[in-house]
């Protein structure tokens, strides 16, 4: 059992952003007709998404975020010693967009930086990586990053998945100090995959040809867009998910009224109610924010705490479970005490780093 339990550093901060374009799916019904845009929202629960400008990037969204996060808490990006960021959808094959984030935001060159390819779960091994490296090191303050613009990655035919993704980042501030605890439980299983993929692009498979084609799930695409076998998602889930959450509670000797609040990855409505109800986790204490926001893949726990605690009007402590679940597969589960005082407000942003884009001749 990949078990992990660290004492002594604190969540001292979460800010989350947004692209500053809001869509909602009734945008799709010329596309797939009125009648498919209702049947998705009730089988999902989404009703919108925020998708990045053509420009932007998860690396914009995660820098926005950050500035906002040393604004809100007064933490000088000076004292960043160590710094995690997840996504799959990084800006540039190389070199890892944590380099380029680390001169963006004015992090010191003896800041530890790496970039951790992970999805849905990537926010709870982040953390625990970020957690890890601080345990063991001299670093007071350490930052984890995570950011995905997998909207940019469904077919634009996929009824199943273009109104699903949404993009957003996250900063998620940790300091050395004080008695909190983090407990985390990791898992994978790579033989399933092929559940979720995007087939092309990697070093697998660079350059195929952008031919469509009809998909087992009767939609059409090419190796360049996202798949997901929704079935195989949904066993994952309501079976291996559930398990290991249940062996979390085992392990730490907790239950699900121990917990303030639990946030989970918002995959979607359907799976989510599926999720609580066989956990019998308190509904009221599970926020959702997959109505407003999609899916935004590992940065929809950090969101979902922003979104239902950013702001002054809740300064209570908040002992939270979390976990992170999907592509790879990958799945996990963690818990800490975080100050509500500490979460702020989901931004918006339209800016993008306009130097990072480079042209012919500009290198």
């Amino acid at each position: 059992m990949a078990y992990f339990e660290t004492s002594g550093i604190e969540i001292a901060g979460i800010c989350a952003a947004v692209p500053d374009q809001r869509v909602p799916v009734t945008n799709f019904a010329e596309r797939f007709g009125e009648e498919a845009v209702k049947r998705f929202t009730a089988g999902t629960g989404i009703s919108q998404i925020y998708q990045a400008l053509p420009d932007q990037t998860a690396g914009d969204l995660v820098f926005a975020a950050a500035k906002e996060l040393f604004e809100k808490t007064g933490v000088s990006p000076e004292k960043i010693g160590t710094m995690v960021f997840v996504t799959q959808s990084p800006d540039y094959r190389r070199p890892s967009t944590a380099c380029v984030l680390q001169g963006r935001l004015g992090l010191p060159t003896d800041c530890a930086c790496m970039e951790i390819a992970l999805g849905c779960s990537g926010f709870i091994y982040g953390l625990q990586t970020a957690l890890s490296l601080m345990s063991t090191g001299d670093s007071e303050y350490g930052l984890v990053l995570i950011g995905e613009t997998a909207s940019k990655l469904a077919g634009p035919d996929d009824r199943s998945i273009v109104m699903m993704y949404g993009d957003a980042g996250a900063a998620v501030l940790l300091r050395k100090g004080g008695e909190s605890s983090v407990k985390t439980l990791l898992m994978t299983d790579g033989t399933r995959f092929r559940s979720i993929i995007l087939p092309a692009g990697g070093f697998r498979d660079m350059y195929p040809e952008r031919t469509s084609f009809l998909c087992k799930d009767g939609n059409y695409r090419t190796l360049y867009d996202i798949y997901m076998d929704g079935a195989d998602v949904m066993a994952f889930t309501i079976t291996d998910v559930k398990e290991t959450i249940s062996a979390f509670l085992e392990k730490t000797g907790t239950s699900p009224e121990d917990y303030d609040a639990v946030f989970l990855h918002q995959a979607n409505g359907f799976i989510l109610k599926q999720l609580i109800r066989r956990l019998k986790f308190p509904k009221d204490r599970v926020p959702l924010t997959v109505d407003r926001f999609g899916n935004t893949g590992g940065v929809s726990v950090p969101l979902t705490i922003c979104d239902a605690f950013g702001g002054a009007e809740h300064t209570e402590t908040l002992r939270a479970l979390m976990s992170g679940f999907g592509i790879g597969l990958s799945w996990g589960v963690s818990s800490a005490v975080v100050s509500a005082g500490c979460v702020y407000p989901v931004i918006t942003t339209a800016d993008w780093f306009k130097e990072g884009r480079l042209v012919p001749g500009s290198y």
